[in-house]
């Protein structure tokens, strides 16, 4: 996969969120005749090339301000507009759809109308407000004007641990809630039921996703090498994507990839195997984009005695490559792809979107690697610029 496959692995968590889905786990009939897609086999490999693309190369501005460093992620892309922040300062950028930049702030802090950290981030186009989920600051959202003006604020429901939130419609916002290993939860319904449809004004429940799973495992996973230490791993592959007003739910503990659209209904696109409750056979799922006719996806198979090993050792845990494939979804044929799009953050239907660092264009550049409309722009970044901005359009 490509930006999504974010792989870590050091004292931190493994996101392995194990969700057993009571209506489907207990009704088999519900799935049949879905096609079933095996993580681990041998398909036939091709190389994606769109026929029908557009594309565009955005600079964005870069001013003493406005420096988007290593730790920029793009939250949304419109026809009008450019979201992104800086995950280390706490930095919220908007340019405009030519790259100058439009305003910019920075609230992080400790009192009430600051966030101690920006979990997860929704631009509100339309009521031209930001939602800043702060996962260090007792589990709010606050609100802000695009100027960075303090609008309001809310508190998550009780016994939250919301870790992304997405702007589902004008009116609502959809969280979703992950797992620690630490808690107490039985019967807390953000546990089994963690998917959760918020009011943007107030944060009260409009309701929750027909999606319940009774039993989760924990987001972190601690790894055991000998009676005095514990190591986590993280594994950080993206299950939940939100692709023009269509999500798609491939959550890494469920063996059913959904697709849920503005109805709030979810329609099953097909199974997994091996299951992901296989201990035998540990694969994570992860989503990296959708069109009207290709599902992207990735998978990563790993071994935990092998992982264990080479910790006692005190080797560098490495695992081996992930797999990419590409699932048609008007006849189901499915294939490896050695390069395939990829999506970031909130961005209009069929719209590949990635970010491009001055410092490699200028590389490629130099190493007579670009060629057409990326060449031109190439020209025009020095290597400290903010990054270039790949729009590609499939018709």
């Amino acid at each position: 996969m490509k930006q999504i496959r974010f792989l870590t692995v050091m004292t931190c968590c493994l996101f392995l969120y194990s969700f057993v889905n009571a209506k489907e786990k207990n009704s088999e009939t519900k799935l049949q005749g879905l096609p079933v897609i095996d993580l681990t086999k041998n398909y036939p490999e091709k190389e994606f090339v769109a026929d029908d693309v557009d594309k565009e190369y955005i600079p964005l501005e870069t001013t003493k301000e406005v420096l988007a460093e290593a730790a920029f992620r793009i939250d949304y892309v419109s026809d009008k507009r450019i979201v992104g922040t800086n995950l280390t300062r706490g930095d919220v950028f908007i340019f405009g759809r030519d790259g100058k930049i439009i305003s910019y702030f920075n609230k992080k802090g400790q009192s009430g109308m600051e966030y101690l950290s920006i979990m997860s981030l929704v631009f509100d186009e339309k009521n031209q407000e930001i939602f800043i989920a702060d996962y260090l600051s007792k589990n709010q959202c606050l609100v802000y004007s695009t100027n960075g003006k303090f609008l309001r604020k809310f508190n998550f429901p009780d016994g939250s641990w919301v870790v992304d939130i997405c702007n589902f419609n004008d009116e609502t916002l959809l969280v979703y809630n992950g797992h620690r290993q630490d808690w107490n939860d039985k019967g807390n319904i953000n546990q089994i039921k963690p998917y959760v449809f918020l009011s943007k004004k107030d944060g009260s429940v409009v309701s929750r996703l027909d999606l319940s799973f009774p039993k989760r495992m924990s987001d972190k996973y601690n790894l055991k090498i000998d009676d005095k230490n514990v190591r986590q791993i993280a594994i950080g592959m993206t299950h939940n994507a939100k692709f023009g007003q269509e999500f798609v739910i491939a959550d890494r503990s469920c063996d059913t990839v959904f697709l849920l659209k503005q109805d709030k209904k979810l329609t099953p696109l097909f199974v997994r195997t091996p299951s992901c409750f296989n201990e035998n056979k540990l694969v994570t799922m992860g989503i990296d984009f959708k069109t009207d006719k290709f599902l992207f996806f990735g998978a990563l198979t790993y071994n935990w005695s092998e992982i264990i090993a080479q910790e006692k050792r005190g080797q560098q845990v490495s695992l081996p490559p992930a797999k990419d494939f590409a699932y048609n979804l008007q006849t189901g044929e499915i294939f490896t792809v050695t390069r395939g799009p990829s999506g970031i953050g909130d961005a209009p239907k069929n719209t590949a979107v990635r970010g491009i660092r001055a410092d490699r264009l200028v590389k490629d550049l130099k190493d007579g690697k670009l060629k057409g409309k990326l060449e031109q722009v190439a020209k025009s970044v020095n290597e400290d610029d903010n990054p270039v901005i790949e729009i590609t359009k499939f018709r």
